[in-house]
């Protein structure tokens, strides 16, 4: 038997030696074997040659075709030119070889795999080692953030392919059998077993890292060791890749907390992908930190400051002549989607889209950050609360470990950030108080190089001392074509969407206060339902309808924020509808006055709290102008047309409620309050009067929201909130739509050629959409008005069914 595996010197040219055929990476089998599964293989054969005693022998390996890793291929250029015959061994030795293979042919298959291991391990610590820094490297493009394409060494593939070689290299053929099996087992719909029953070692990783990927690929072999009952090789395997598997649990984190997201109110059922409905909105480097100033006819008085432009994935990149920004303060209005931008930053972070230089993210959401233990504890200890993955993590501090918190919504952290008597931090294992924690953390004295990103609105951004900020950013609303992409983009059907969007366009009041993300989902929730489903509603929704669909929603939100979200606790109380009717009040003093900002003493003033004017109530929002009194806090409604809608809300309200009509004078006023159910004639004969008396036309809009309320199905979102649930119909709506068509007839009213066109056409809306229940009927009539209201019109501009 030994003499049948002697051979000439003529008979070492073989086909094929132990080196791999090159192919590309993760190929499980040659193609033949992919064609034929029944083919036949020979068995591995040993060509050896005799030499005299003492002399060295020659012992070369054939193997039939095996698949090419990733391993190999990468290290193909690092070869040696010089050819080698083979693994030289002694006279003893050989006898030794040829008797096991003969004794036991699958053991010595397996001794020839861990020959062919040792052989490939030089060339695989080569491609391990750390790469030379490249010269003259292009920054990356925009859009895509801090991204090197430098990743640290232990998160590349040939580091983890290495130790995943390592560690089932150290199972024997039984074991190596039970982990395929066991693999193939517990992940049935991932791996079959058919694929890898013939596999070696480095097949086996091949087959995991092409299919899998790097994180999973390390957490699927880390759990089939535990299953047989190899711990301590798979603890070692999880320690040699600490940094991966948990960069790979806290990707599934976030991709179960951030993947979908609930627009508006929370419905079950109603999430939607952050990617279907998401739009990148306008953010701008040192914003004027104002309101959205688009109106039909208000126009500020003030310039606006917008500054440098830049994406919201890219606000941690320096500009040119910058150094490293650490720390990031982005402000916004409320409803301006602050909370939704920093999910989809996350999510292109968990996608491996953009800012893949940082290894770590991790959001710490403002509304949690009061449910911290009081008692002392340390950094990693309170990070592990809200990440049980990072326990026992030792590396954070380390200066190659760029990692990125995310403070959201600060408005609504109960800590009070004592930056001047809070001790500094600068141990990740020392225990302190939380607020010393978060304050160390801002400060850089704890984990300097970290990167911090606080979301807030504008008036928590005082709790930061600006010199621990490296860079402010103002987030503005939707401008005009991220209106047109979110309306087309959130709907399957690209008709529907392109049909919302065009009769959103009708009404320029409407199209310029969707820039209000929160807004833009009720206007589009509210059409898309209507067009689906034609017996929907009985008339189209007015304008009035989603100003005061906006007004419920952000206090509902305020309740469920700040008091509970129980039946009792969901229920308006008596302060919430105060809050609205105060601010209704002095909504309507500014639009008399024809001004935009209030101050402290008038929030006093009208019983409001400061709160609830800045943050809580979710419909104004503190300003900051240039040139203004800085010591003075200015205030403002997250839009003009809001500060209408209010002041016409609290003026309707009033009169229905109380029959107070807040437009007569004082003495007249006084008798009139004592008939509550007075008809709605009153109310308007006034109103219109006040607004022609106006030559610029700044009572419009508050006079197209007045009437509003009275069109059909439109006082009914009120009911239950600020009006009784069975409050009586309104009164008089005949003599409303016949006094304003007189009112409005040039012929007439010589004042109705001076008055706003949108007045004008609003009126006409309302008389015909009081008679008519076809919405088709509708615009023809306003396209071709009765000749007893024939006007000048721009219906291009004005004409509109959504128009009150």
């Amino acid at each position: 038997m030994f003499r049948s595996f002697i051979m000439s010197d003529s008979d070492l040219e073989v086909e094929r030696t132990m080196e791999r055929p090159p192919s590309s990476y993760g190929s499980m089998r040659s193609d033949d074997r992919e064609d034929d599964d029944d083919e036949f293989y020979p068995p591995p054969t040993v060509t050896v040659n005799v030499s005299p005693p003492g002399a060295p022998a020659g012992l070369r390996l054939q193997r039939p075709d095996s698949p090419e890793t990733a391993i190999t291929a990468l290290t193909q250029d690092h070869q040696s030119s010089v050819h080698k015959e083979g693994a030289f061994l002694s006279q003893f030795e050989l006898e030794q070889q040829m008797v096991r293979r003969v004794v036991n042919e699958a053991e010595e298959d397996y001794d020839i795999s861990r020959e062919r291991r040792r052989r490939v391990e030089p060339q695989e610590i080569m491609e391990v080692a750390p790469p030379e820094p490249p010269q003259n490297l292009r920054p990356p493009p925009e859009g895509v953030g801090l991204q090197s394409g430098t990743p640290h060494i232990t998160l590349t593939l040939a580091y983890i392919f290495k130790a995943m070689q390592t560690s089932l290299s150290k199972l024997n053929p039984a074991e190596l059998v039970w982990f395929k099996r066991s693999l193939c087992s517990q992940y049935k719909t991932k791996f079959e077993f058919s694929q890898l029953e013939e596999s070696d070692v480095l097949d086996v990783v091949d087959h995991l890292l092409e299919r899998r990927g790097k994180g999973e690929a390390l957490h699927i072999t880390i759990r089939t060791l535990q299953d047989i009952s190899k711990r301590p090789i798979a603890e070692e395997l999880e320690m040699t890749c600490k940094r991966a598997v948990i960069q790979y649990h806290l990707r599934n984190n976030h991709t179960r907390r951030y993947y979908n997201l609930y627009e508006g109110t929370c419905r079950p059922g109603q999430q939607r992908f952050v990617s279907h409905v998401y739009v990148e909105p306008p953010i701008f480097i040192r914003g004027d930190r104002d309101i959205n100033t688009e109106h039909e006819v208000h126009r500020p008085n003030f310039p606006s400051n917008q500054e440098t432009p830049i994406r919201a994935s890219d606000i941690f990149r320096p500009l040119e002549g910058e150094g490293r920004i650490r720390t990031v303060l982005m402000t916004g209005v409320p409803a301006i989607g602050l909370t939704v931008g920093v999910q989809k930053f996350i999510m292109d972070w968990t996608d491996e889209h953009t800012n893949q230089d940082l290894h770590f993210v991790f959001s710490l959401p403002g509304r949690e950050l009061h449910l911290v233990k009081e008692v002392d504890q340390s950094f990693m200890e309170m990070l592990a609360s809200f990440y049980p993955e990072t326990k026992n993590v030792n590396f954070l501090g380390d200066a190659d470990c760029p990692v990125l918190f995310i403070i959201d919504a600060l408005e609504l952290c109960k800590q009070p950030l004592n930056f001047n008597s809070n001790p500094d931090i600068s141990d990740l294992n020392v225990k302190a108080p939380a607020d010393a924690l978060f304050t160390s953390l801002i400060k850089g004295t704890l984990l300097p190089h970290a990167r911090i990103w606080i979301t807030c609105h504008r008036v928590a951004a005082s709790k930061i001392p600006p010199q621990y900020v490296t860079r402010f950013t103002d987030l503005k609303g939707l401008a005009d074509a991220q209106k047109d992409e979110y309306f087309t983009k959130r709907t399957k059907d690209p008709a529907l969407g392109l049909r919302v969007l065009g009769h959103i366009k009708r009404s320029p009041a409407l199209y310029s206060i969707c820039q209000l993300p929160l807004l833009c989902w009720i206007v589009a929730f509210i059409y898309e339902r209507r067009f689906q489903n034609p017996n929907y509603t009985e008339h189209p929704p007015a304008i009035t309808t989603f100003y005061a669909q906006y007004v419920i929603v952000q206090t509902n939100r305020k309740i469920e924020r700040y008091v509970g979200t129980g039946l009792e606790a969901s229920r308006w109380k008596d302060e919430d509808k105060d809050f609205l009717v105060n601010m209704g009040k002095l909504a309507l003093k500014m639009v008399l006055e024809e001004r935009d900002v209030f101050y402290e003493d008038e929030v006093s003033a009208f019983d409001l709290k400061l709160e609830d004017v800045t943050n809580r109530g979710g419909i104004s929002s503190e300003v900051l102008r240039e040139g203004g009194d800085s010591s003075e806090r200015g205030f403002s409604f997250v839009h003009y047309s809001m500060q209408e809608f209010m002041a016409a809300m609290y003026t309707y309200v009033t009169f229905r409620v109380k029959g107070k009509n807040v437009i007569e004078q004082q003495l007249k006023n006084k008798m009139a309050k004592l008939l509550k159910d007075r008809p709605v004639s009153d109310l308007y004969k006034l109103a219109v009067d006040r607004a022609l008396a106006s030559r610029n036309g700044h009572l419009d809009m508050f006079l197209r929201f007045l009437f509003g309320f009275v069109t059909p199905g439109t006082e009914a979102h009120l009911r239950g909130y600020l009006l009784p649930q069975y409050h009586p119909a309104p009164k008089g709506m005949d003599d409303v739509v016949k006094g304003c068509g007189q009112r409005f007839d040039p012929d007439n009213n010589p004042e109705a050629e001076s008055a706003g066109l949108a007045l004008k056409v609003h009126i006409q809306a309302v008389g015909v959409i009081s008679v008519s229940l076809d919405e088709e009927q509708v615009y023809q009539r306003l396209v071709k008005p009765k000749p007893a209201l024939q006007v000048n019109l721009n219906l291009r501009w004005y004409g509109s069914p959504v128009q009150d």
